[in-house]
């Protein structure tokens, strides 16, 4: 992807988001900056990447709603009262009553896993989607600015957006939402250069999350279940 040197303001000196039009204003000292015939043929091929990127961003936003309160509260309890409950039904309704041993890995265990995993994907997704978002985020500049996070051009934000296409570079950055985060350029993940590759990226982390959360609550069932039948028969 090529990248655009950003246009400095002849009366300041201050770089200026780059525009489709013959001028653009520059953000601190409001004059007038011309645009080559160069730039402004770039920036109209980069506009089909910008009017994708709007496209996604309902995508994006779904993807990164955070699990509600409720459900983390719901996982935290069910982690302590699931394997009581099951463990109390099992020995008033069983005769003669298991074995504690027996109890614990036929009963508690398992019980135990539906709030732990609920838990620990909520928790687990959480800090992906934070990872992705400060990887994102755009950069802060002087004057309370935000600047691209690849080449460091002002960008140009639309009202409610949630994130900016570069004309420059291409490259998409969040502008709405932005997490708390050291300005470091180290990181920040520029193989993701499109809102569109990022939220393709969190879509498979999700699912391979959930799938290897529940691979792990099935063989820890698994390995419970069989642990407890064979002290069982041999004692």
């Amino acid at each position: 992807m090529s990248v655009l040197e950003p246009l400095a303001c002849e009366t300041c000196g201050a770089k200026v988001p780059l525009a489709i039009a013959t001028s653009v204003r520059c953000p601190h000292c409001r004059s007038d900056v011309l645009i080559p015939q160069r730039w402004r043929v770039a920036a109209e091929a980069k506009a089909a990447d910008e009017a994708v990127r709007r496209d996604v961003e309902p995508h994006w936003h779904a993807l990164t709603k955070p699990p509600s309160v409720v459900f983390e509260v719901v996982a935290a309890a069910a982690v302590f009262v699931l394997p009581v409950a099951a463990s109390w039904i099992v020995l008033s309704r069983v005769w003669p009553p298991p074995s504690p041993t027996t109890t614990m890995g036929l009963v508690a265990v398992p019980a135990l896993l539906p709030g732990a995993l609920a838990w620990l994907w909520a928790a687990t997704m959480g800090a992906t989607v934070l990872r992705l978002q400060r990887a994102l985020r755009a950069r802060g500049i002087a004057g309370g600015e935000l600047a691209c996070r690849r080449c460091g051009a002002p960008l140009a934000v639309a009202e409610g957006a949630l994130a900016s296409t570069c004309l420059y570079c291409g490259t998409d950055s969040l502008v709405r939402d932005l997490p708390a985060s050291v300005d470091s350029t180290a990181a920040r993940d520029v193989a993701l250069s499109t809102l569109a590759s990022a939220t393709a990226a969190l879509r498979r982390r999700r699912v391979n999350l959930t799938l290897g959360v529940a691979a792990l609550g099935l063989g820890v069932s698994a390995i419970s279940m069989v642990a407890a039948l064979a002290f069982a028969l041999a004692f």
